[in-house]
């Protein structure tokens, strides 16, 4: 209680013992005046003043007690309100905790790797730098969208171009890793970083006995003649990749709209790329798909399947003069 309203309660006290006395003094005083004026005796007087004033002062004090007792039990009621909801809110924290503790648990993920992450999120607080507190929440909800979509079997889009999804699942693909390669997005993959470790995790992969394959998708027949391209395609017939040559030309007309950049992992799960333009020389990766859609995921499948079965072997150089 601050000082300002232990003065207020004081003066408040103060006043109504005052307020009380006086009502008892005149509640005698008009008494004896009127039973004096009756012609009573002195004594019947005075006894009937301090009787009717005693009787004021007890209904005063009666009437003070019951707002007394009304306002106690008033805040009585409020502070047993404010337990309830108190009390209420806990448990339900409690039971919503319990239950994601459960659905943790019955998660097919590892449960110690969820509780590591929820247990390292909790460390970022407030107080942290600000650039660092909302980079994290950003990434936290981007993680969250991401999963509830992969959970969904839908499609997650990434604009622009990714490495992230194409490392992680080329490394954690469990049977194959098959690929459509366009010269318009994969022109000069191989020579950079992101392509070098991409080769690395296939070769990988190959070693260790799941079957990898690329089909390079040849704009013109010239295109075979690339040095580049026949650089690559030995690299990679040397990491255990099953690598072929489609010409454009080649592809049945049905196909033809639906050749496109693609790595299929699994045959459950399609990575798919679009580029800014057609010119090799000048293309981007605008955007990165993932696919889990299990309709759109056996067309590409199929796709796949029908483009391997009319691509081709690297024809010998000599052959080719």
């Amino acid at each position: 209680m601050s000082a300002e309203t232990a003065v207020a309660a004081t003066g408040n006290g103060t006043s109504g013992v005052i307020k009380t006395a006086l009502l008892t003094v005149a509640s005698g005083g008009i008494t004896f005046l009127v039973t004096n004026g009756l012609d009573q005796p002195q004594a019947i007087c005075i006894i009937l003043s301090i009787l009717i004033g005693g009787i004021a002062l007890m209904v005063r004090f009666l009437v003070d007690f019951e707002k007394r007792l009304a306002g106690v039990e008033e805040i009585e009621r409020e502070g047993m309100a404010d337990m309830k909801k108190l009390v209420g809110d806990a448990f339900s924290e409690i039971s919503e905790a319990t239950a994601l503790f459960g659905l943790i648990e019955a998660s097919a993920l590892q449960t110690d790797l969820v509780t590591q992450l929820v247990r390292n999120s909790t460390s970022i607080s407030p107080d942290s730098p600000p650039i660092v507190y909302k980079f994290v929440q950003a990434k936290i909800k981007e993680m969250s969208d991401f999963l509830k979509q992969l959970a969904e079997g839908g499609t997650v889009t990434y604009y622009g171009e990714d490495r992230d999804w194409l490392l992680g699942l080329t490394r954690t693909a469990t049977t194959s890793v098959d690929a459509i390669s366009l010269a318009a997005v994969d022109h000069d993959l191989w020579h950079s970083e992101i392509g070098q470790r991409y080769l690395d995790a296939q070769r990988r992969a190959a070693r260790d006995g799941r079957r990898v394959r690329r089909i390079f998708v040849l704009e013109s027949p010239d295109m075979e003649h690339d040095p580049e391209l026949r650089r690559a395609y030995e690299e990679q017939r040397e990491m255990l990749i099953e690598v072929r040559l489609l010409d454009r030309l080649a592809v049945p007309t049905p196909l033809q709209v639906q050749v496109r950049d693609l790595i299929l992992f699994d045959d459950i799960l399609a990575y798919e790329t679009t580029p800014t333009t057609t010119d090799p020389s000048k293309a981007q990766v605008a955007e990165t798909r993932l696919v889990l859609t299990d309709s759109r995921v056996k067309e590409c499948s199929q796709l796949f399947r029908e483009l391997w079965d009319v691509s081709r072997e690297l024809r010998p150089a000599q052959t080719n003069r």
